[in-house]
């Protein structure tokens, strides 16, 4: 019987698996020439901060780690607010692609913007969730997780609330436009600057009535915490950052020869004055548009300066980490219990002091995450994300213009 008939694209042969492998590993050690290495760099330090603050309130301690002065450093402390960080650079990049297609085309295809998205996430995040339900993990995910809704019911899988917060502004910003078909781009500034104080005023309101009921104050910023209406100003920085690269990129306009670009710093400033004052004034209501504030000026920042301030961010390494930050992002909680007790032994019956236990076991459990979401990216990722370009019928991002989005979102 013969398969003349049979579109050769849609073999997979042995050859074109391997093949495909093999790009998905390039892909992981070769940043594209469009992209921006201090967006790589923002995303990987994310993804460090929350990893080296899970390890600390959770992993370490339940490894038996004693209560070092390092566990309580500022960088550990506050790793939470990577993903603060995260949301600023999604609102960005996505934003990017959303506003740049307005412009171009006048309107913006909902179910394509979406199916894009769904095709980066959901094969990844439902791949895990699979696994954790079989078994592979102490954690057993429940229904707010499949529907991505555990931002407003929390679970035992902390990670799926922040993609879930992902997934309703992947929804809203589409039905927003949908909605103002006929509204020029520098209208969205005055609307997205309103958003955060709006933002706000929802907190300050939850917040009097959480502890007007009797709820402890520390309870009631946690109840506070997840909820995509109580906590997504740095996606909306992100998303103004993104719409004013449009409107002006003369502003956006790297220096052709290196040196400090004063706007950036001048915007960094600015920003984390007002995020701390702010932050001064009720920490409890406007935390996150402090945390979105300052990230959102660090981007910018970072977009601008070309001095040797932040030619560290330059460095290659920051590239794989950045790549593979979703799946460590998922994975890291599954895999510390396993990993990290095990570091611990091992580097204690070396006598090391105490601090470099700690360094070594965080070391281990990021090493042992990044080289599971490498298989993971080989496996499920970069498998969709070459079925999504077909099925879309448009060019692998390297290739893009719009690289830059596509790719770091």
């Amino acid at each position: 019987m013969t398969t003349t008939g049979t579109p050769r694209r849609l073999v997979a042969t042995p050859r074109a698996m391997a093949r495909a492998m093999g790009d998905a590993c390039t892909q992981l050690w070769h940043r594209p020439p469009q992209q921006i290495p201090g967006l790589d760099a923002l995303r990987a330090i994310a993804v460090l901060m929350v990893i080296g603050d899970h390890f600390a309130v959770n992993a370490w301690r339940k490894a038996g780690g004693t209560d070092i002065a390092l566990a309580h450093s500022p960088i550990v402390h506050f790793g939470w607010t990577g993903v603060d960080l995260f949301f600023v650079l999604s609102g960005l990049l996505i934003g990017t692609q959303v506003w740049k297609e307005r412009q171009r085309t006048g309107r913006l295809r909902p179910v394509r913007f979406f199916l894009r998205r769904a095709f980066r996430i959901w094969p990844l995040y439902f791949a895990t969730l699979i696994l954790l339900a079989i078994g592979a993990g102490r954690i057993t995910p429940r229904w707010p997780d499949w529907l991505l809704v555990s931002n407003y019911v929390s679970t035992p899988y902390s990670r799926s609330w922040s993609l879930s917060s992902e997934e309703m502004f992947y929804l809203a910003v589409p039905a927003l436009l949908a909605l103002t078909p006929r509204w020029p781009l520098r209208r969205y500034v005055w609307l997205l600057v309103l958003a955060i104080p709006l933002l706000d005023i929802a907190r300050a309101i939850t917040f009097h009535e959480l502890v007007s009921s009797g709820m402890a104050v520390l309870r009631a910023e946690d109840r506070m915490y997840a909820p995509f209406h109580l906590h997504s100003q740095a996606l909306v920085v992100g998303l103004l950052i993104a719409l004013c690269s449009v409107l002006r990129p003369d502003w956006f306009q790297r220096a052709e020869r290196a040196g400090i670009s004063w706007m950036g710093m001048a915007v960094l400033g600015g920003a984390c004055v007002l995020g701390l004052a702010l932050r001064t004034l009720d920490r409890h209501v406007f935390a996150y548009t402090a945390l979105g504030l300052i990230y959102g000026g660090a981007t910018v920042w970072v977009l601008l300066d070309r001095s040797v301030l932040s030619r560290p961010l330059k460095a290659w390494v920051f590239y794989p980490i950045a790549r593979l930050s979703f799946g460590m992002y998922l994975n890291h909680f599954v895999i510390f219990p396993g990993t990290v007790p095990q570091a611990v032994r091992a580097l204690r019956a070396l006598a090391l002091p105490e601090s470099a236990v700690f360094i070594g076991a965080l070391f281990a459990g990021i090493v042992v995450s990044a080289a599971v979401a490498a298989v993971t990216f080989v496996l499920v990722e970069h498998p969709f994300l070459l079925l999504r370009d077909r099925l879309l019928r448009r060019r692998p991002p390297s290739a893009s213009p719009d690289a830059i989005a596509v790719r770091a979102a």
